[in-house]
């Protein structure tokens, strides 16, 4: 399995990847960003903080949002109202038509517009930016370039990323508390699987999807797709760090991410209350406080989590 980021993507990796994403893309969605109800119950949370950030403080309304690889646009969308503008640009015109019509559907196409552009192509008179799952998708030539277009943004730019970072194991024995903490949360995540098989129906095409995505990664060598890597400790804060003051950092999306994935491959989008009120905030805060002790203790090697960061263009 790739543990290092590409240093110059070539020709065949580029075209692999587009085929990974031409052939997988629909079973990604269903995936990882999953439905409406289960987009509430695990993203919103980091999304209402995303808005609020970016909000802070605006000198203008609304606010004019830029969201580099938007996709279908599901991220900026659960935010975005009257006082949220979304500019989306994606190098998919096949997503951005997904965009559009979402828009449309949950009444947002006049806060959400869809741009055709690659990565690297910003607009500087904005006050946000939105960067959601998609840098560690880049070689360290492209990340080098997408940061020369970076700094360009004006000075103030409101920026939040969300991307995966490995993480080493923390020094030092855990603590009782720790030991505690992890048990509670292997305790909701197992019986939150096991209530999902029975209250559920497996979908068979979704999991059969799912396990030839991971053979091919383990045949081929890669990490997930052909060219993504999970950022390792420093390296995404070195990029951004030249150009930004970093405001806050938080994890997000540990167990609760598992839990839903697990429905979804069970066949459930709409969560019933025990999961939903219950079994998913638990899971949440019980992450939360792992956080404050040696949780690297319990990862299993080379195990990514999803972070949070905010940060403001000098």
């Amino acid at each position: 399995m790739r543990t290092k980021r590409i240093i110059e993507s070539d020709f065949n990796t580029d075209e692999a990847e587009r085929i990974w994403w031409n052939t997988n893309a629909g079973i990604i969605e269903k995936i990882w960003a999953q439905g409406i109800d289960m987009q509430h119950i695990i993203r919103l949370p980091y999304l209402k903080k995303l808005k609020t950030f970016i909000l802070k403080n605006a000198t203008s309304s609304p606010v004019k949002v830029l969201e580099i690889g938007c996709g279908s646009g599901w991220v900026c969308r659960l935010v975005a109202d009257e006082n949220f503008h979304v500019i989306g640009t994606d190098f998919s015109e096949g997503q951005l038509a997904i965009a559009n019509n979402m828009a449309k559907q949950f009444n947002k196409e006049k806060y959400c517009t869809y741009e055709l552009a690659d990565a690297s192509s910003f607009k500087k008179e904005v006050d946000g930016v939105v960067i959601h799952a998609l840098l560690h998708h880049l070689s360290a030539n492209e990340l080098s370039k997408f940061f020369e277009q970076f700094a360009q943004l004006k000075t103030g730019t409101k920026v939040f990323v969300y991307e995966p970072l490995f993480f080493s194991r923390q020094d030092g024995k855990t603590s009782l508390t720790d030991k505690l903490l992890n048990i509670s949360v292997k305790t909701i995540r197992t019986l939150s699987f096991k209530l999902a098989s029975i209250t559920g129906k497996k979908n068979a095409a979704l999991t059969d999807a799912m396990n030839k995505i991971n053979s091919d990664a383990e045949q081929n060598g890669w990490y997930i797709s052909p060219k993504e890597i999970p950022f390792v400790p420093n390296e995404l804060e070195n990029y951004f760090s030249p150009h930004c003051t970093l405001q806050n950092k938080y994890i997000v999306n540990k167990t609760d991410l598992d839990i839903a994935q697990n429905l979804t491959m069970n066949g459930i989008d709409k969560p019933r209350f025990m999961f939903s009120g219950i079994l998913i905030p638990l899971a949440c805060w019980f992450d939360k406080l792992s956080f404050k002790g040696k949780f690297t203790h319990f990862l299993n090697p080379h195990q990514h989590l999803f972070v949070c960061f905010e940060w403001i263009k000098k």
